[in-house]
């Protein structure tokens, strides 16, 4: 006796969603025989596990954690609360379902050590035999629009930092290093034009600039409590050499990749930054100083605010609560917003939706013993094909090298 089961969003190819969205769509059961069932229904969950072991000496200690964001289910058949048995013929049949997503949802994600993951479950419950389920990951992604987050993201960003070298008994002259980024924000398909300035006092040369983009991943386990972090490199460059005791200023463009958007908050188990980290080697002395800076990855980039799209969004919806639930006057908003943007989408360049490349594919039926379907599932994030802000230019960064005056005899 065999069962087909299919599930399909409604203007949805791809099952990929913002919080607050309406995720509705069609089940599609095909049997070749009769089949009885107690009920059928269908479950959207989503959730956020952690789990690693470590081992120190001779041991080897568990860590986990489990946290829930959405559970809704809607019978198609019967109940678990009657004993009835309900016939399902032989023949196709169709079952709308619709969920309302809240909108303190964390986005998809799946890591090394843990997951955030939503999917839509259909259930056939067989108390006489076992259950059946069929399941379809989706994405759900935080609406994170750059233009309504802290307004640091919008400004120039810069760091700096100096250090000295021990060269046998002796100390270099400082190496000062300068970070200069037009804004803190960005969006995948961008490239981040990365100012480096490297004023080299020093006796010894700067031998090659090495640029990285990095995915910090932070884990949390609740039994027991405990955290890790994976370092992820997502993206790399390099610039050119500096001269000893002369001064040098490169513009290099960092190309930021699919990759989920920062995620600090809504998620007790997972959370998500990225930084920039430039590196100076200096060979002849096996050294290299180092200068990092925060950036903040979103899903809707600076200088493109929804808040202008007819005043449809003005504002991000709160932080969190400790109660994921949505006042009913704000569900149609994120609907309004999603059809604002197909009727603007002429004017604006809207996203790709594609797979990250160093994030990992989850098995999507590991807490089901009779599961049908695909298990494996990757989130789908958006890539953007729109221009990059211009480079910062301060009184250092003139894209060229000169030997620095205090130094000519």
């Amino acid at each position: 006796m065999v069962v087909t089961c299919e599930i399909s969003f409604d203007n949805n190819r791809d099952g990929t969603f913002y919080a607050g969205q309406l995720v509705s769509g069609c089940v599609t059961l095909k049997s070749d025989k009769i089949k009885e069932v107690q009920a059928a229904l269908v479950k959207v969950v989503g959730y956020s596990i952690t789990k690693w072991s470590e081992r120190k000496m001779a041991t080897t200690k568990l860590f986990a954690g489990r946290e829930e964001y959405l559970s809704s289910q809607t019978y198609l058949l019967g109940s678990e609360q009657s004993n009835d048995r309900h016939v399902i013929q032989a023949g196709v049949h169709y079952y709308n379902f619709a969920c309302q997503l809240p909108y303190q949802c964390p986005s998809s994600f799946e890591g090394r050590y843990g997951c955030v993951r939503y999917i839509v479950k259909v259930l056939l419950i067989r108390p006489w035999k076992f259950d059946q389920a069929y399941t379809h990951g989706i994405t759900v992604l935080k609406m994170m629009d750059l233009n309504c987050e802290t307004p640091q993201l919008k400004r120039a960003a810069h760091s700096e930092n100096y250090r000295t070298f021990c060269c046998g008994p002796c100390k270099t002259a400082p190496i000062k290093m300068e970070l200069n980024l037009p804004q803190a924000g960005y969006v995948a398909g961008q490239q981040i034009p990365v100012t480096v300035v490297v004023i080299n006092n020093s006796n010894v040369a700067v031998s090659e600039l090495r640029l990285s983009l990095v995915m910090l991943v932070r884990y949390f386990s609740v039994t027991p409590e405990h955290s890790r972090v994976d370092r992820i490199v997502i993206s790399k460059a390099k610039g050119d050499s500096v001269l000893r005791r002369s001064t040098r200023s490169q513009t290099i463009d960092m190309d930021v990749p699919c990759t989920p958007p920062t995620c600090l908050t809504l998620c007790n188990l997972i959370q998500i930054a990225y930084q920039l980290e430039v590196e100076a080697l200096i060979n002849s002395l096996r050294e290299q100083q180092l200068i990092t800076m925060p950036i903040t990855i979103g899903t809707w980039p600076l200088g493109m605010g929804m808040g202008s799209l007819n005043g449809v969004v003005q504002h991000q919806p709160p932080r969190r609560s400790d109660r994921y639930e949505v006042p009913v006057n704000e569900l149609p908003v994120m609907s309004a917003m999603t059809n604002e943007l197909r009727q603007n989408s002429r004017d604006i360049a809207l996203p790709k939706y594609e797979e990250s490349k160093h994030t990992l594919r989850g098995n999507i039926n590991e807490e089901e013993l009779h599961a049908f379907g695909l298990n494996e599932f990757a989130p789908l994030y958006p890539v953007y094909s729109i221009p990059s802000p211009a480079p910062v230019v301060s009184s250092n960064s003139m894209n060229s090298g000169f030997i620095n005056q205090s130094f000519e005899k």
